[in-house]
């Protein structure tokens, strides 16, 4: 049938108010504890979207993830969680069906025996900045400290191992311009090969209680079996598991309360910007402005600032990125100084544990924390998919 999905402005929201709270690793341990369902996630990161799946009471099987330094993160804030440390084409493109059977077998994992399969495949090639469907075959691409072939056609790897380890439900996360992408609609035609009902919604996370707006698309597949049993008919229904919204948008300042800045970093930062080309651009925009500022809105003529912005102290944060939140680039700056910023305040504006462990230089903290899916969101959605699915289908 024809995908139907809610445009974000739609997406119900409840009354009651989602407020931000601080919280470390100690309290996403206590909620893995549980072990209410199971999660095997590739292209897994530092491990945004396994903290959320802990923080509702996940038990996450396995990680897949390739770059080094998000590797290190993972492993540095998730001991006991195994990690393959290799490219998710290794997996599917070695041996065929019974290869990728074999392997997850060498994990405990077997086919059809486990509730969720979560993917974030690399989405530049389907941002607002990336090159769109040339990006997808280009040869040599640089993402992170890699460089690998055709990375927007890696979510057909996930897809493959999907349709192989039949999983209850499939989750994929992306940038929401993906759904426009030829790449991503057969996508979804082939995970519903098999009888799979499929379908995608955008979410923004400041409805979730994360103080920064950043919109992501997720799409959500059940299995058949687990579909009727719970009487979902058809397509359309899938939209009704995705998690209900707060009608209040956590701010700046909401995430900064309580928060011991970092002086040193506090002050290299401040360094960084006076030497960086950027300093008289970010310098001339008002402090502690009521909404978010570009130069654009000082000089209309002005168009060359697309990541340059001033935040609000009253707002969510704008969507931070991989590369703008570098020392000394051009991203999104402290609503009353003229700088991006610190480790600490990034963790809290990602909804991240105040004790989660980066790895390497600043700049590689920043690009983690920048590429990551905000746990609160994926705490949400997988809370919702426990409660509306896995759990009455048992």
């Amino acid at each position: 049938m024809p995908h139907q999905s809610l445009k974000p402005s739609d997406v119900p929201t409840e009354q009651k108010e989602i407020r931000f709270k601080p919280y470390t690793l100690a309290d996403v341990n206590e909620a893995a504890s549980k072990e209410l369902f199971t999660v095997v996630t590739t292209f897994a990161g530092g491990g945004g979207s396994s903290t959320g799946y802990k923080l509702a009471g996940g038990k996450v099987l396995l990680a897949n993830e390739v770059v080094p330094a998000a590797i290190d993160s993972y492993r540095a804030n998730y001991p006991d969680t195994p990690v393959a440390p290799i490219d998710i084409r290794a997996i599917t493109r070695r041996g065929g069906k019974d290869y990728v059977i074999k392997w997850f077998k060498e994990f405990g994992i077997e086919e059809g025996g486990f509730d969720i399969l979560d993917g974030s495949p690399p989405c530049s090639t389907f941002s607002t900045s990336g090159k769109g469907e040339v990006k997808n075959e280009e040869k040599d691409v640089k993402y992170s400290d890699i460089t690998q072939d055709r990375i927007g056609m890696l979510i057909h790897d996930y897809v493959y191992i999907f349709n192989v380890m039949k999983p209850k439900v499939g989750i994929i996360e992306n940038v929401p311009n993906i759904q426009n992408s030829d790449v991503f609609k057969y996508a979804l035609q082939r995970m519903r090969r098999w009888g799979y009902l499929v379908n995608y919604n955008v979410l923004n996370s400041s409805n979730y209680g994360v103080p920064q707006r950043r919109r992501r698309l997720f799409v959500v597949a059940v299995r058949p079996d687990v579909a009727k049993k719970i009487g979902l008919k058809d397509e359309k229904d899938i939209l009704d598991l995705y998690p209900v919204g707060s009608s209040y948008h956590p701010t700046i300042r909401d995430a900064f309360e309580g928060l011991e800045v970092d002086r040193l970093e506090r002050n290299q930062l401040l360094s960084a910007t006076r030497k960086s080309g950027s300093y008289e651009l970010i310098s001339a925009l008002p402090k502690d402005p009521k909404t978010k500022m570009r130069l654009s809105d000082l000089d209309p003529t002005w168009v060359s600032d697309f990541n340059l912005i001033r935040s609000s102290m009253d707002l969510p944060c704008p969507t931070l990125t991989q590369m703008g939140q570098q020392m000394g680039r051009g991203g999104v700056h402290h609503p009353l100084e003229d700088r991006v910023f610190t480790v600490g305040e990034l963790l809290r504006l990602m909804g991240l544990p105040d004790d989660y462990r980066l790895t390497g230089s600043f700049d590689k903290k920043a690009e983690r924390v920048g590429r990551m899916v905000p746990p609160l969101m994926t705490k949400a959605l997988a809370g919702s998919i426990y409660e509306k699915v896995l759990l009455p289908s048992r």
